[in-house]
């Protein structure tokens, strides 16, 4: 008869798995039984360990396949209906020696079996139907009995076997979705066997409530809250909530996996073509193989094989831990980057039912305080727990009540904290005291201007100004938080130093007075440049840069001397504009008088015509020639001056700061 395990110890982590440790004893060969869903299986199969702590050995752990049940019976002959079981079940086992002991008999008989008659028997209460069983013994007699008066034991091992498999068969299928594992031990005497797996399993999940009371510290009280979802009871378990993320996923193990076997055929031996023989080649002696070496191909017909011995698998051994002196019920360990709370008692979860265990009651470092974050709400702070972390535990995220002097005042979210870090917990709005802003916003002067391979930078800021006013109505100080938005490439300025800088936030930390109009301001400064070539910047900007003092005497003194060369360039560039104007002017009078040739005739007054025009055209002709030379020695010119100024303005390092 198989035994089962009961479950000792349950860890649950916080990415959806759950590790389950099953712990007892068992004797001889027992076969051990485990049972779980279909879905499981593969989780199963990839986790499950099985130690016999008592120096017994594990043989082997079968389980149910993936065949259907009318798949898994097609090959056993027998068939047992669920009305008339047993009358339906003895005419297949027809010929099986079967050993017979009517109840009220002493010897039994031994024989074949020959089957079952149906007998109509008339009595005192009419007619009635006796089922008979008839065996053929050893001694070729032929004997009946009452099949329901009497003791039938199958002596033929293999229909026992058939018949233990079709119930066990059977059995397992009525269980829907569940899949059996048997762990075959080998050993003497009475031992511990345990077996461990991951499943997957609904997180815990960390809710908290936060006492407040004016004549005690504060404290907080931690629950978590765990899922049984499986089919079966966690009786007085060990159990533990690990936090963090370690690595998991699915494999599909349960399913039988087939590899495509190459095809190989037979080679036919066809009719022989005439061969056709190629022009022969060189003969390289390197292309041999080298058959000295021990490694190659076996001689002689024999090969060598080399078989690596199998490490034998390390022990395994679960660390138990060390008795707590601590007077609470969780006890945390750290393990690299988790951290897990150990509970101190046995817990008793039933199946499909949740449980609200408790993990913290704690004093801690904390006190009412009130923050203002704009973005959270426009007109009023949020009262707030200063709360530092002075429990000795890691706090796992979740909901907080807040209650003060037994009163419900509000609700927050708590972060994942760690031992000593400190955070601020809003549970309320704080109606009584309003706020007001205003934002100037400016740019500031010039800073700095820097020349350099031709371009010239020029720094200056972006100024703002926000001014805080707090109106406060309540009959006491107040210790307030302000939150003040930290944008990227922007500084503090002309400020009060934060009591502390968070990732988008500059916090600062003052006082506010009760009855009172308390104002703060925060001002921030953004870098800001522009960047100018002065090869194209033109004249007039030059000399405003001048007259704002952007420049040093020795560069402004260079800046005038390139006048002359911009005037230059200025004169070449309007000579080849020109230029340009009466070339298209001239195409435009060749492409008329060219209309006007086309119509005339051999008369004498169309042909002294016709020679103004060419002669007109001969000289248009002349013109446009000169305008390209003249145009060519301009753009020639233009370049020259380009690169004298180029030239200069490259020659030019200043870094400067303007004065006013």
């Amino acid at each position: 008869m198989a035994t089962t395990l009961p479950i000792r110890r349950v860890v649950l982590y916080k990415h959806g798995v759950g590790y389950f440790e099953r712990e007892g004893p068992v004797c001889g060969s027992t076969p051990v039984q485990l049972s779980f869903k279909q879905r499981e299986v593969s989780d199963v199969l990839k986790s499950l360990t099985v130690l016999d702590l008592d120096g017994g050995l594990v043989s082997a752990v079968s389980y149910d396949s993936t065949t259907p049940i009318e798949q898994l019976l097609a090959e056993i002959a027998l068939s047992i209906p669920d009305a008339g079981s047993l009358v339906g079940l003895l005419p297949q086992l027809k010929g099986a020696r079967v050993q017979v002991r009517p109840v009220a008999a002493q010897t039994p008989s031994v024989g074949v079996l020959l089957g079952i008659d149906t007998v109509d028997t008339v009595g005192d209460h009419g007619t009635t139907q006796q089922v008979r069983l008839s065996i053929l013994t050893d001694a070729a007699d032929v004997l009946t009995f009452d099949l329901f008066d009497l003791e039938l034991q199958l002596l033929d091992e293999g229909i026992r076997r058939d018949l233990d498999f079709y119930l066990k068969t059977q059995l397992a299928s009525k269980k829907k979705d569940a899949r059996t594992f048997t762990l075959f031990t080998q050993g003497d005497g009475e031992r511990t066997l345990r077996a461990s797996y991951v499943l997957e399993s609904p997180v815990w999940k960390a809710t908290y409530r936060i006492l407040l009371n004016a004549d005690e510290p504060p404290r907080i009280q931690g629950w978590a809250v765990v899922d049984n979802t499986s089919d079966e009871d966690w009786e007085e378990v060990d159990l533990t909530l690990v936090a963090g993320l370690p690595v998991s996923f699915q494999h599909d193990l349960y399913t039988p996996r087939y590899i495509r076997r190459p095809v190989v055929e037979v080679s036919e031996t066809t009719g022989v073509l005439p061969p056709m023989a190629e022009a022969g080649v060189e003969f390289a002696s390197s292309m041999l193989m080298d058959t000295d070496d021990e490694d190659a191909a076996p001689r002689g017909g024999r090969g060598r094989m080399r078989m690596a011995k199998a490490a034998a698998p390390a022990q395994m051994i679960r660390a138990i831990s060390a008795p707590s002196s601590m007077t609470t019920q969780t006890r945390e360990r750290q393990i690299g980057d988790l951290f897990e709370y150990i509970i101190e008692k046995p817990v008793t979860v039933r199946r499909n039912q949740s449980a609200l265990v408790p993990i913290l009651l704690k004093p801690f470092e904390g006190k009412s305080v009130l923050l203002y974050q704009k973005q959270a709400r426009a007109a009023n702070p949020m009262r707030c727990i200063d709360f530092e972390n002075t429990t000795g535990l890691t706090l796992e995220g979740g909901p907080i009540t807040v209650l003060d002097s037994g009163s419900y005042v509000g609700e927050a979210m708590l972060d994942t904290m760690k031992p000593t870090e400190k955070r601020l917990v809003g549970y309320s709005v704080e109606l009584a005291v309003r706020v007001l802003d205003t934002i100037e916003s400016h740019n500031q002067n010039v800073s700095r201007v820097i020349i350099q391979h031709g371009t010239m930078i020029t720094m200056f800021g972006q100024l703002q100004k926000t001014t805080y006013s707090f109106i406060s109505k309540a009959e006491k100080e107040q210790t307030l938080y302000l939150d003040h938005p930290k944008p990227s490439e922007w500084n503090l300025v002309d400020s009060p130093t934060p009591y502390e800088i968070t990732e988008n936030y500059w916090r600062f930390r003052f006082a506010l007075p009760a009855n009172a109009t308390t104002t703060f301001p925060v001002t921030i400064q953004r870098p800001l440049s522009q960047s100018f070539a002065l090869v194209n910047a033109v004249e007039g900007q030059l000399v405003s840069w001048m007259q704002q003092r952007f420049l040093d005497a020795k560069t402004e003194k260079i800046i005038r001397s390139s006048f002359a060369i911009r005037k230059k360039c200025a004169d070449y560039e309007k000579t080849i504009r020109d230029l340009d104007a009466e070339r298209n002017q001239l195409h435009v009078e060749q492409t008329r008088i060219r209309e006007n040739l086309a119509p005339l005739g051999d008369r004498a007054s169309e042909k002294e015509l016709r020679e103004r025009y060419l002669r007109t055209l001969n000289q248009q002709e002349d013109r446009l020639e000169a305008i390209a030379q003249e145009a060519a020695v301009a753009t020639t010119g233009l370049q020259a001056a380009k690169q004298e100024l180029q030239a200069l303005f490259d020659g030019l390092a200043l870094d400067h700061v303007p004065t006013a």
